[in-house]
């Protein structure tokens, strides 16, 4: 499977936000966060940084429980669809365009989250998966926490299947063909939209999958020493066979 190297810079702007990112209902996105302010024991009016916060589903739902927050993301079409909901609820986030790696905040945060499997490990050099997280940390005050919640390669491995596909809300059904490359750790995938009228369309993404070891690592040395790690946002231990590895560091 080919797949540009730069493929998640347009990824999220139509498809993905029609049919798969609207799919998401908001009962599990205040599931999600009653773990994020548990987990890194958010204090009220908190300011919290959202590291590719897409659609603003997260930066949204802490909105509404009083934090100050601020999502960045490359997607300008995501970002639209963030301000107008946050404008319809009368909340106040600051959503900014800005490439991951070009954060320039320094000491300003409480907390910071990325999740869902945003940002890290779709660059083709770790080296920039780095400078992500160098940068992260750069923007919290000392002693604040980040969370990340990406795939565990462990769970992965076990769950792998070269094709598996779903019915969407809409009725679209979305196959998905993925490749896993054992040299690079990569899952290539393509997605394939089917709708109910027969059109099609097509999204081609590679991510890198960490070990949990792996980025474990990669946080201690941009001065985030790990302090906690789950398997899932329902609290469970990380083991071989969850699918989620969501580790908090605290910023030395």
């Amino acid at each position: 499977m080919n797949v540009d190297p730069n493929w998640f810079d347009g990824f999220f702007e139509a498809d993905y936000l029609d049919e798969f990112g609207a799919d998401i209902d908001e009962e599990r996105t205040r599931r999600e966060i009653d773990f994020v302010a548990e987990k890194l024991e958010l204090k009220p009016g908190a300011r919290v940084l959202d590291v590719a916060c897409g659609h603003g589903r997260h930066s949204l739902e802490l909105a509404r429980r009083g934090y100050r927050v601020t999502g960045v993301d490359l997607s300008p079409r995501s970002l639209e669809l963030a301000r107008a909901s946050a404008t319809g609820e009368g909340l106040d986030v600051d959503f900014v365009l800005r490439d991951a790696r070009e954060l320039e905040f320094d000491g300003e945060f409480d907390a910071a989250i990325n999740l869902f499997t945003s940002v890290l490990g779709y660059f083709d050099d770790d080296a920039e998966t780095r400078l992500v997280l160098e940068r992260v940390s750069r923007a919290l005050r000392p002693g604040s926490s980040f969370l990340v919640d990406t795939i565990n390669l462990l769970g992965f491995a076990n769950r792998f299947r070269p094709t598996n596909w779903e019915e969407l809300t809409s009725g679209t059904l979305l196959l998905q063909r993925h490749e896993y490359d054992f040299r690079s750790a990569r899952d290539t995938s393509v997605w394939t939209f089917i709708r109910p009228d027969g059109s099609r369309s097509e999204l081609r993404n590679s991510v890198r999958v960490y070990a949990p070891h792996e980025l474990i690592e990669m946080l201690e040395g941009a001065g985030l020493d790990v302090v906690g790690s789950w398997g899932g946002f329902d609290g469970a231990e990380l083991a071989f066979d969850t699918w989620r590895l969501i580790l908090r560091g605290d910023k030395r």
